[in-house]
């Protein structure tokens, strides 16, 4: 996000990535939510954690791609797998934290 937001003012187009970024994280959390461990209050934290993590994972990568000498390069259409790489993350991310929250909750519940 904070390479999203850097980008605003020196990538034309820049708005579109940050439309993908935040239609990303309203289907991640819609994902998320859909299971009723993620739904309580410890639950809530660790889906919020998750996305944090890939959140910085993928800032990171986003950074390297496209401002890799601190300066932006511009791949052109090609470019656009890099933004690709926050769906398979947060994929990732929800189903480990709903894995994770499931435990805990059948563990309290049960």
């Amino acid at each position: 996000m904070v390479t999203a937001i850097y980008s605003l003012a020196n990538v034309h187009g820049a708005e579109l990535w940050l439309l993908f970024w935040l239609v990303c994280l309203a289907a991640y959390i819609a994902a998320c939510l859909m299971f009723r461990p993620n739904r309580a209050k410890a639950g809530v934290k660790a889906v919020f954690i998750g996305l944090m993590a890939a959140e910085l994972i993928i800032d990171f990568a986003w950074a390297a791609i496209y401002y890799p000498n601190g300066s932006y390069i511009n791949y052109g259409i090609g470019a656009i797998y890099g933004l690709f790489m926050w769906i398979p993350a947060l994929t990732a991310a929800c189903i480990i934290v709903t894995f994770r929250n499931r435990k805990l909750y059948i563990r309290t519940h049960h």
